[in-house]
């Protein structure tokens, strides 16, 4: 009866003093943020799971500005597969003039994660997405190319999830112009960019450090876009966060500074 007694004393201490080893292992939705500034999370969405991040993004460079609200859409059609859509719903920009405010650009594309690499703590995904100009470029409104870009993304997490190591690289391929005034807009160039980082948990939320760079030169372009991004965000419930960013452009052909607002959260999958 008293090793009874002791064995019920030892399993509550060991519930209380190490509730992940005793109770159910912490998910990566848990340890990981769902939404990053530039990078992808490399959280994968649930079967029959959507995700929507609503954003606004405000970039200036002297007396250029240029800002969106961006609505983004995550559907999981399996644990591991999943498509998006991207759009920017208002811009206002005085890239080429006056202000002027109109719909922007969009963009749809599907990813396949590996939320387990040989070990619970590294995860893989592939991602394609392509680019179409719904936005005026002689308004500065959108860029006006056609696009296909696929990616690698890699993440690494350390002690047990408190830190990660991510990265979102790949290219950015041309596949046509738009045609304006029966005239192509300025030709445009293949580019290539990575978007890295590392995030820590802190508090009820992550700190994340993200390092972008974007480069044309390759291709015959003439810019080499890097810019540094802190960033917060914090979870306000269990399926729902809080970003704030603040871009810094380190680079000439890069946006001086701005800031991001990103609210996001899910709906349905296996949790409801």
């Amino acid at each position: 009866m008293n090793s009874q007694k002791i064995t019920v004393i030892v399993s509550l201490l060991v519930s209380v003093l190490c509730p992940r080893a005793y109770g159910q292992e912490v998910s990566l939705e848990q340890r990981q943020p769902l939404e990053l500034v530039y990078a992808d999370s490399i959280v994968p969405q649930d079967t029959h799971e959507m995700m929507l991040t609503s954003g606004a993004w405000y970039l200036r460079s002297g007396d250029l500005h240029d800002s969106f609200l961006a609505q983004k859409i995550e559907w999981g059609i399996s644990d591991s597969l999943q498509v998006a859509a991207f759009v920017h719903l208002v811009r206002s920009s005085n890239l080429i003039g006056a202000t002027v405010n109109g719909f922007g650009d969009m963009e749809i594309g599907a990813r396949y994660t590996w939320a387990t690499v040989g070990s619970q703590f590294t995860h893989i995904a592939l991602a394609f997405d392509a680019g179409f100009p719904t936005g005026d470029p002689r308004k500065g409104l959108g860029e006006g190319k056609y696009t296909v870009s696929p990616s690698l993304l890699l993440s690494r997490e350390f002690r047990k999830g408190k830190y990660q190591v991510f990265s979102t690289s790949g290219a950015e391929f041309i596949a046509g112009h738009r045609v304006l005034g029966g005239v192509f807009d300025a030709q445009p160039h293949h580019s290539i960019f990575a978007n890295s980082g590392l995030s820590r948990r802190i508090g009820h939320g992550w700190g994340i450090g993200e390092l972008s760079v974007s480069s044309n030169r390759w291709s015959g372009g003439n810019e080499t876009q890097i810019v540094f991004t802190p960033s917060y965000v914090w979870r306000v419930a269990r399926r729902t966060e809080l970003l704030l960013g603040v871009p810094i452009g380190l680079t000439s052909s890069a946006q001086h500074f701005g800031v991001v607002v990103k609210f996001t959260f899910e709906l349905g999958g296996p949790r409801e």
